[in-house]
């Protein structure tokens, strides 16, 4: 059977479609990754722009496009944090929905961290943390074989951090200490997960651009940077190094899109804050996530 799932965020709108077969393993056909950043300037004004409505127009175009090509037998499409805080966000839905020709369901938190796990970790026996850093919230869940035990969504992401505490570059040292302040006591409600597991995985746009720098990829491919491992202090020092750079030098590190590298500083201190916080020394990079969790529910 041939399965899609599709991921709506804050900054990115990722689909991805494979053939799933009868023992839930399968064969990724077309993993399509895009960036309308349909939460610009939400935290300021409250809705989504007519711009961002357009980008993400574009998006869905797109994955309709590949989806025609496909014929999938059974889709799933999730809305995340930009979607369900926006005032507007029921208007974004209709006119996402009229390009893609698809539903789109608008998760909740909960719901979003327990996709995400299936798709990072489907049904592995070893106890596995998972960090989610989004643009506009970062979710937390932890589970074994299969069954999630915690999970908690927080209104913290790379986006929104960035909006709040980004807007000079490079970062005074003060500021940077405020973000992870900010990070640090948002993070209150998951403090109990702290030594629950020494597996720790991260997913989304944040490690893989992490894991990217340090590798020295200059440009991106799943399989280069896939079980990557990045040491809770080699987090540290490149959250450190990027927050230094100017907007122009962040732009300029080989392999991050221009839409993606101005958040990166602050989602690189959101991980390490985490980090710190869940006692976790070191992190696998996952490349799979909500969508694909959405993909395997549909």
């Amino acid at each position: 059977m041939i399965k899609a799932g599709i991921d709506i965020g804050t900054n990115t709108a990722l689909m991805v479609i494979a053939e799933v077969r009868d023992d839930g393993t399968y064969s990724v056909l077309h993993d399509v990754h895009t960036l309308p950043r349909l939460g610009e300037g939400l935290l300021q004004h409250g809705s989504i722009s007519d711009e961002s409505i357009a980008r993400g127009s574009e998006s869905m175009q797109t994955f309709r496009n590949v989806i025609e090509q496909s014929q999938p037998d059974r889709i799933l499409v999730v809305a995340t944090s930009a979607m369900r805080e926006a005032s507007n966000g029921l208007h974004v839905q209709q006119q996402l929905e009229a390009a893609l020709g698809y539903d789109i369901t608008i998760i909740d938190g909960t719901r979003e961290a327990e996709l995400t796990f299936l798709g990072a970790v489907g049904n592995s026996p070893i106890p596995t943390l998972v960090i989610d850093i989004g643009g506009g919230s970062t979710e937390y869940s932890f589970g074994v074989d299969g069954t999630l035990s915690f999970s908690r969504s927080i209104l913290i992401g790379a986006v929104k951090a960035t909006e709040l505490f980004a807007n000079a570059r490079p970062l005074q040292p003060q500021t940077v200490a405020d973000a992870r302040t900010w990070v640090r006591e948002s993070l209150r409600d998951v403090e109990q997960l702290r030594g629950a597991t020494e597996t720790c995985i991260g997913v989304a746009g944040t490690p893989v651009a992490l894991a990217m720098i340090d590798a020295g990829h200059s440009e991106y491919r799943a399989e280069l940077v896939e079980g990557y491992h990045l040491s809770r202090r080699r987090v540290d020092e490149l959250a450190e190094y990027l927050c230094s750079l100017s907007l122009e030098g962040v732009r300029s590190i080989a392999g991050l899109h221009e839409r993606r590298a101005d958040i990166v500083p602050m989602g690189a201190c959101i991980l390490s804050e985490s980090m710190h916080v869940l006692g976790c020394t070191e992190m696998t990079v996952v490349t799979r996530g909500l969508r694909y969790g959405a993909m395997l529910s549909a």
